[in-house]
């Protein structure tokens, strides 16, 4: 499990939240992927979307079942990434979407395994 840098956290309500992320060069999710040209790899976006609905939405739900992604442009190191999580706790559902700039990097609903 890699973990990601909290810059801030705006709690929105009780099922959801805003976070920004920094994005070091030498943060361990850019290691390896790719060498020369890196990226935050999808895997990390989706387990730090469950992993922060864990911690800071108490949702219960520590682990996903399966999920829809739609990655619409790659992440590089630098910056300020922002994610805001969305739980519907009745359906066991974490929607997430990640914004670089403003504009969305990626978006995606995850189906959550109850613990």
């Amino acid at each position: 499990m890699i973990a990601p840098v909290i810059v801030a956290v705006h709690e929105l309500d009780a099922d959801g939240a805003r976070f920004d992320l920094a994005l070091p060069a030498d943060h361990a999710a850019f290691a390896g992927h790719f060498p020369g040209q890196p990226v935050l790899p999808g895997v990390v976006q989706v387990d730090w979307a469950v992993q922060l609905a864990e911690t800071h939405l108490a949702s219960g739900l520590p682990a996903a079942l399966d999920y829809q992604v739609k990655f619409r442009r790659v992440v590089p190191p630098g910056g300020v990434l922002a994610l805001e999580l969305r739980i519907d706790r009745e359906r066991g559902a974490l929607a997430f979407t990640y914004r670089a700039g403003g504009e969305i990097v990626s978006s995606g609903r995850i189906r959550l395994l109850p613990a």
